[in-house]
């Protein structure tokens, strides 16, 4: 397996929880639009765990200070009986808030991260299921901070499905939340679909499954068209049948994903070396060319996603940008040859 595109340490069979441990981990990191360059970035982490029933499956949260969102997110798992069914972890990326003082009123563990390189989605998720993996767990649920249950019996029935289908990795109907935490609408909204800032969008799909489309990606020869995914009938209503309805795909979301953490283990994760997107879908592709079952689960559940509240700040942007153009060619990269027979 490539270093850069694996967690390092998921092959490390001398690793030991501890209350301090540091994961180095080889990836590619951009220098600008045409160059990438190998590197070795330590990820520090800090490990405070409460009591854990290991038969229940892990949720991994990661994020980064929004202590209102931390708050609102902890409260919608409180008040749906969350904790009763699952194991969660909050994973504090780089935080200058104090968050641990909002975990410590919930049953939740806390991974404290830090990482001079920034954001890396994947390895922020990576680090955590290593420690699930060593507790011995069968599987991880990733779960993004702006992602709300509607209804638990939604969760339940998710998790049966998961393992009735005996999928590598579900995922789910996710609509726009009715309340929101964003102060008018979400940057995606007002830049991309201008035209719905009358808030007709709340209580409308989010995420209907996943559709592909060609699309051109820059890279350092030039442009490469490649099938990209897409969030499929984005604003339908959520009994439309063509969202309301289960089916294997190729690719679910990374706000939801419920993964076989053993196999999770073995193909080395999420691919470090896409820090900010595309994480996902390789990971999906991954799944899918080994014929594992991904699995789309929208027949009557749903979960709310207050679509990029957790977004990364504006003081970051530049970094992110550049680093989201890197991704894309990377991606491009690595899957130009190996997707059509795929979807194919």
């Amino acid at each position: 397996m490539n270093e850069f595109f694996t967690c390092n340490s998921f092959f490390d069979e001398d690793f030991e929880i501890k209350e301090k441990f540091t994961i180095i981990q080889r990836q590619y990191i951009p220098i600008d639009k045409n160059q990438i360059k190998p590197e070795s970035v330590s990820y520090k982490c800090e490990w405070t765990p409460v009591s854990i029933d290991i038969e229940k499956p892990f949720v991994i949260v990661p994020i980064r200070d929004n202590s209102t969102l931390l708050q609102y997110t902890l409260n919608n798992f409180h008040e749906n009986r969350f904790f009763d069914y699952v194991n969660v972890i909050i994973v504090d990326d780089r935080s200058e808030e104090n968050l641990l003082e909002i975990v410590k009123k919930y049953p939740v563990s806390f991974l404290k991260t830090h990482s001079e390189f920034g954001f890396n989605f994947s390895m922020l998720n990576n680090i955590p299921s290593l420690l699930c993996h060593k507790l011995g767990s069968k599987s991880v649920i990733f779960w993004n901070s702006d992602l709300w249950i509607d209804k638990i019996e939604y969760f339940l029935e998710f998790l049966e499905l998961h393992k009735l289908e005996e999928s590598t990795i579900s995922g789910s109907k996710l609509l726009y939340p009715y309340d929101t935490l964003h102060e008018d609408h979400s940057v995606n909204i007002k830049t991309h679909f201008p035209d719905k800032i009358d808030g007709s969008y709340r209580g409308t799909i989010q995420f209907g499954g996943s559709r592909w489309t060609p699309q051109a990606i820059q890279s350092k020869s030039g442009p490469v068209y490649l099938p990209l995914p897409f969030h499929f009938r984005r604003f339908a209503d959520k009994e439309d049948n063509r969202v309301n309805c289960n089916y294997g795909t190729e690719f679910v979301t990374g706000a939801l994903q419920m993964v076989d953490l053993e196999w999770f283990i073995k193909r080395g994760g999420f691919n470090p070396s896409l820090p900010k997107v595309f994480q996902d879908v390789d990971l999906c592709l991954r799944a899918t060319e080994e014929d594992k079952n991904v699995m789309y689960f929208g027949k009557n559940i749903h979960f709310f996603h207050d679509e990029s509240y957790n977004h990364y700040s504006n003081k970051d942007q530049e970094k992110m940008d550049l680093q989201f153009y890197i991704d894309q060619m990377l991606f491009a990269k690595i899957w130009k040859e190996r997707i059509i027979p795929i979807l194919f």
